[in-house]
């Protein structure tokens, strides 16, 4: 079960959500927990009012007893574009990763957790598990709208078809969109000269950000050694 939690305390929390819901949320999180019937997982969007407060909300995590924390970073779109604001810098998303290698005592260096959009830390071992998930927009992925309409990931709403006028496997494999995101030399910026062979950034980001969702992903702090 995943549940949306967005500060360790009621006043971050509430800025961003709901007055009143902090502690509604820890009481419910308190009361799946006792029922053992249930993964916990939390859920957190990291953006500039909140990203501060992460290390005390995965010591929060651990103090609850949570299953799992999921960290996804604010993409505006929809009600989010009136706080577009909000986006991390590059520089601020460089230090969540930092926070986050922190946390799990990683005795490494940023560079290698570069191509993951979103991380996931499991609290299940003996030690908390940091895992990181990649770009998968045309590789292994697609998000599906309930009237039918495919975009490219949830976080990509541009319309590449619609299963109701044409099969999934048609969509998949001639949408013009798809094709040029598989092909890292159409990206822009220092996306498309990128050391990383696999890392083609977050192109939800660069939609959102700067209109085009082939250009440089803001968040990218990658230099060329």
């Amino acid at each position: 079960m995943k549940v949306s939690l967005d500060g360790a305390d009621a006043q971050i929390h509430e800025s961003i959500r709901s007055r009143w819901t902090f502690e509604k949320v820890i009481q419910a999180l308190s009361l799946l927990k006792r029922k053992e019937r249930f993964e916990i997982i939390l859920m957190f969007t990291a953006m500039k009012r909140n990203y501060r407060s992460l290390s005390s909300l995965l010591a929060l995590c651990q103090d609850l007893g949570i299953d799992a924390f999921i960290l996804e970073r604010f993409v505006p779109w929809g009600r989010g574009k009136e706080i577009e604001e909000e986006v991390l810098s590059k520089g601020q998303w460089k230090e969540v990763v930092k926070i986050l290698l922190d946390f799990i005592s990683a005795d490494t260096e940023e560079s290698p957790f570069l191509p993951y959009q979103a991380f996931q830390i499991q609290f299940g071992g003996q030690e908390p598990e940091l895992l990181g998930a990649p770009c998968v927009v045309g590789i292994d992925g697609l998000c599906i709208m309930p009237e039918g309409e495919v975009f490219p990931c949830r976080r990509f709403p541009v319309s590449i078809g619609n299963l109701l006028v044409r099969p999934l496997e048609e969509i998949w494999d001639r949408s013009e969109i798809l094709e040029k995101l598989r092909k890292k030399e159409n990206l822009k910026g220092k996306c498309k000269d990128c050391g990383i062979e696999d890392c083609r950034g977050c192109r939800s980001l660069a939609l959102s950000v700067t209109g085009d969702y082939l250009e440089e992903d803001p968040h990218c702090y990658y230099t060329k050694s």
